[in-house]
């Protein structure tokens, strides 16, 4: 792959935060970087992680933006650390209300899912999206892992359809089997319609997780199989829009594959 631009919106990243998704989010942009390319990599700053340990520190050029998502104004802080030895940086999306000052991640202590995960997922989306504008870096690829970071598409090319810094990307989303059967409220509903932002597959009800994944499949130009087991209607939806797949590799094969996926979107194959 010739030396391309890589944006990566990762709901969690290892060691920040453990699981399936947080081991590849950490692999990929890693083996990315490593094979020549300029990266970028986005995660939500949970108040389940621990910043004197893993060395986080406020980037101020970076924050003070205030974002307003569903008519309320949350204050948009950057945060950086660097994975060592490979020293690649990750940055952290913060709003203590919506992040920070939580004991969970999507969860309360009841090990409900938040009522405002559609706010904090915009939050998180948005203030990644404002932070690569004011770093004045315009990627080739915008990389979206997990099932959090799945309005990122839909606002791309809604909101930010004309954006000259985001507007030219090739969006692609890794799919797992770790999304809810319900992953938004229908508050969803409502703080899209704030940003303007409608679609028919938007009702007042919950988006349920087939829903959720019809919203995607819309507005991406790839998808990475991210799971081994993968449902006969998920191939058959995705063979019906066209959309180029990747099929699930191994974590030992899965950064040439996706470099020469991203190479194939690209037009570079």
């Amino acid at each position: 792959m010739a030396k391309k631009k890589v944006l990566y919106l990762s709901q969690e990243i290892y060691p920040y935060v453990d699981g399936a998704i947080g081991e590849v989010s950490q692999i990929l942009p890693l083996g990315i970087q490593e094979r020549g390319n300029d990266i970028r990599t986005f995660m939500p700053n949970y108040g389940t992680i621990n910043e004197r340990r893993n060395q986080l520190h406020e980037v101020i050029r970076l924050s003070g933006v205030n974002l307003t998502v569903n008519d309320k104004i949350h204050q948009l802080v950057v945060k950086v650390a660097s994975l060592q030895p490979q020293r690649m940086q990750v940055y952290f999306i913060e709003d203590e209300d919506l992040f920070h000052s939580r004991k969970g991640i999507f969860r309360n202590e009841s090990g409900e899912l938040y009522t405002d995960n559609a706010e904090r997922a915009v939050f998180f989306v948005r203030g990644v999206f404002e932070t690569i504008k004011k770093l004045r870096w315009i990627p080739d690829i915008i990389h979206c892992q997990g099932w959090f970071t799945g309005l990122a598409p839909f606002y791309l090319k809604t909101l930010f359809k004309d954006d000259p810094a985001l507007s030219q990307a090739k969006i692609v989303f890794s799919a797992y089997d770790t999304t809810p059967d319900y992953p938004f409220e229908a508050q969803l509903t409502e703080v899209l319609a704030y940003d303007g932002i409608k679609d028919k597959l938007l009702t007042d009800e919950p988006l349920d997780r087939e829903s959720l994944i019809d919203l995607i499949l819309k507005y991406i130009d790839g998808i990475v199989i991210s799971t081994k087991e993968i449902s006969d209607d998920l191939v058959d939806r995705i063979h019906h829009t066209g959309i180029k797949y990747l099929d699930y590799h191994e974590p030992d094969q899965l950064v040439d594959a996706v470099a020469g996926f991203y190479s194939e979107l690209l037009g570079e194959a």
